[in-house]
């Protein structure tokens, strides 16, 4: 599917939903809802608002990184857009450095678009897209991929797919290759 951002896509609301009306290059027009109710928005686009190229640009940059350990157009498209409306519209998550492992090792070199695993200090693990490489405040934004990601389980705390995670670059555990060929060995 060929999507230029020319062609009439916009973003819109559907069921309360934060949607996209995309038509591709063949002239089919499909409706995508996103995962942000029109609630969870820090930001709220106008209805009909232009997808523009710089909304392009982000989705091209995620789209291939999911593509690659994905191997499914559908899917990458479904999580690039949903990570597009993540980073432009929702709330900018608080650090939640804290909850994370900090490795000690050398920082692994990321880039927009990969997927990369962080590391829970209640020991579970999550994949994330990385949306931002270093925002502001020296952060990395991500949006996590996995089902849920648990923080504390006494204070009930983590993250659902989709939601924003804002972590120093130490807590990026390692990019997500989809093979065994890129494992993280701890001592």
């Amino acid at each position: 599917m060929v999507i230029s951002p020319q062609n009439d896509c916009t973003w819109t609301y559907h069921d309360g939903k934060l949607s996209i009306n995309l038509t591709t290059d063949e002239g089919k027009s499909y409706l995508f809802k996103t995962r942000y109710n029109v609630e969870d928005l820090f930001v709220r686009p106008e209805s009909n608002s232009q997808f523009c190229i710089d909304d392009a640009n982000l989705l091209t940059d995620y789209q291939d990184g999911l593509y690659e350990i994905l191997k499914n157009e559908s899917f990458a498209l479904d999580l690039g857009l949903n990570a597009v409306a993540c980073e432009k519209f929702t709330r900018p998550a608080a650090p939640t450095s804290r909850y994370f492992l900090a490795l000690d090792r050398p920082a692994v070199e990321f880039a927009r678009g990969d997927v990369v695993i962080v590391y829970s200090k209640a020991g579970s693990a999550g994949y994330c897209l990385v949306l931002e490489e270093i925002d502001a405040d020296g952060m990395v934004r991500l949006m996590l991929l996995s089902e849920e990601l648990v923080l504390d389980k006494e204070q009930n705390r983590g993250y659902q797919i989709g939601m924003m995670i804002r972590v120093c670059p130490e807590c990026i555990g390692d990019i997500y290759s989809g093979s065994n060929d890129r494992r993280v060995r701890y001592a």
